[in-house]
């Protein structure tokens, strides 16, 4: 059982950050900027290990065993750039469930019910260190953000009858910085590199940081669709009532998103 609650846990954990990359502009304006963004990202692979009520269980998962235990996933960024000064805000929500065997304790043999969801809302500042254009003559940008992060996690477990239920919520909050370099590679076509980490100690978020290429193709003044690879690593652990709780583990994978430039 706790293979299967681990699972839905790497999932929200690898579902929980921002996967574009690319800027609302290359280039400064006088003008507010503003664009907002919707996004999946797909885990084509996750290893490491994950630790529940004091159970750790080593992970291998395929994007396949990923979305066996979907329910709902939403996830977005909005962007506001006036000059050089940028004002960011992401939003996210995941929920899994799971009916799943007791392999060992209370109920052994039973079927129990796994739920789990999580949300977080982060705040950031951005700021454009440099712009200009490449020997091409096409334009570039490198930003730096910086901000906080608000993270809300419920995990449950609870067998037939009652016979089981471990699990609760956590709620913290953490540092979280950023760097993005994007160029424009032709017409419509914008190519960007992103990283991003988070935690440094906070709440028991050691470290959890992403690196990001992504490519946008413009249809139009308004929108465009982005698409690349991210990789996500996360060092986590805390200790609750029941045991100690933790994921220390990797994801990779394709995203795609669609984008929005208001003015």
């Amino acid at each position: 059982m706790f293979r299967s609650f681990t699972a839905l846990l790497i999932l929200l954990f690898v579902s929980s950050s921002p996967v574009w990359a690319n800027p609302v502009t290359l280039t400064e304006s006088d003008d507010w900027r503003i664009r907002a963004t919707l996004g999946l990202f797909a885990a084509a692979k996750t290893n490491g290990n994950v630790t529940v009520a004091g159970n750790t269980a080593a992970l291998d998962m395929n994007l396949r065993d990923a979305l066996e235990h979907l329910d709902f996933t939403a996830t977005g960024r909005f962007e506001a750039w006036h000059g050089r000064l940028g004002l960011i805000a992401e939003g996210h929500y995941i929920g899994l469930s799971e009916s799943a065997l007791i392999s060992s304790g209370p109920g052994a043999g039973r079927f129990a019910e796994v739920e789990s969801t999580q949300s977080w809302l982060g705040l950031l500042v951005g700021y454009r260190a440099l712009s200009g254009e490449m020997g091409n003559g096409r334009p570039f940008a490198f930003d730096v953000q910086g901000g906080a992060r608000y993270n809300r996690l419920t995990q449950s477990v609870v067998g037939i009858g009652g016979l089981v239920d471990v699990g609760g919520t956590e709620r913290w909050w953490e540092p979280v910085v950023g760097a993005r370099y994007a160029w424009e590679i032709a017409d419509s076509w914008t190519g960007a590199i992103a990283v991003d980490a988070s935690g440094f100690g906070a709440n028991g978020n050691d470290l959890a940081w992403s690196a990001n290429l992504a490519i946008s193709k413009q249809f139009n003044e308004r929108s465009s669709v982005v698409f690349g690879w991210r990789h996500y690593d996360i060092n986590f652990e805390t200790t609750r009532s029941d045991g100690a709780f933790g994921a220390d583990f990797y994801s990779t994978g394709p995203f795609i998103a669609y984008a929005y430039t208001f003015k």
